[in-house]
C-alpha cells in the first residue's frame, strides 16, 4: 500500500525517458518534428538559437583547452624509480652537468640531490649523480645523446630540477640547453611551470 500512490502519479505524469533531451531535440538538426511539420517561421529563431548554443559550447570547450593546454598538450612526469635503468643513468648525468652550472659549489649539489631524491632518486642515483657532477659530460654530449633517444624535454627538466631557480648563472645554463635541445618556449614554460621550485 505504501508506494502504490507514487506508481499511479508515476503513471500519470510519465515525462521524458531517460537520455531524451526535449530542448536539445527542437535545436539540433534531424530533430524530430511533429506529424504536422513545422511552420518556416518557426524555423529561422530555432536556428539562431541552434548557432548560439554551438556559439557558447565552443566558447566554453576553447577556454577549457586554453585554461589547460600545458598539462593536456605536454605531459611529462619525471619520477626516478619508474624510469628504465639507461634513461636513469642518462638523465643523473645531465643533472650532476647542470647542478654545479651556477657555479654554488657543494651548497648547489646538495640542494640539488633534495629535489632530486623528492622525485624518486634513491642514494644509488644520488651517489651516481655527485659522480656525474665531478666530470660531467659535455653539453654536445647531453643534447647528441638526448635527441638520439627522443629525451630532449627530460633532459631539460632534469636539468632545471638539478639547477633551481636561484642563481642567474643557472637560468642562462638552462636556456641555452633550451635552445640547444631545440624545445618550444612553449614546451619549455610548461616545464618551468611544473618543476620550478
Amino acid at each position: 500500500m505504501g508506494f502504490e500512490w507514487l506508481w499511479r502519479f508515476a503513471g500519470r505524469a510519465a515525462g521524458p525517458r531517460d537520455g531524451q533531451g526535449l530542448a536539445l531535440d527542437m535545436i539540433l538538426p534531424g530533430a524530430s518534428m511533429d506529424a504536422a511539420g513545422a511552420a518556416s517561421s518557426t524555423t529561422r529563431p530555432m536556428r539562431r538559437q541552434r548557432e548560439a548554443t554551438l556559439k557558447v559550447l565552443s566558447s566554453k570547450l576553447l577556454g577549457a583547452h586554453l585554461a589547460n593546454r600545458h598539462q593536456i598538450s605536454y605531459p611529462l612526469t619525471i619520477d626516478f624509480r619508474s624510469l628504465p635503468e639507461d634513461d636513469r643513468a642518462f638523465l643523473l648525468e645531465v643533472a650532476g652537468a647542470a647542478a654545479l652550472a651556477g657555479g654554488g659549489g657543494e651548497p648547489a649539489l646538495e640542494a640539488a640531490t633534495e629535489r632530486l631524491r623528492r622525485h624518486g632518486a634513491d642514494e644509488a642515483s644520488i651517489q651516481r649523480l655527485r659522480e656525474a657532477a665531478a666530470a660531467p659530460p659535455s653539453v654536445n654530449a647531453i643534447v647528441a645523446r638526448a635527441l638520439a633517444g627522443d629525451r630532449a624535454a627530460h633532459a631539460y627538466a632534469v636539468s632545471l630540477l638539478a639547477v633551481g631557480t636561484r642563481q642567474a648563472a643557472g637560468q642562462l645554463y638552462l636556456t641555452y640547453l633550451a635552445a640547444r635541445l631545440g624545445l618550444s618556449q612553449e614546451i619549455v614554460g610548461s616545464i618551468n611551470r611544473r618543476y620550478r621550485d
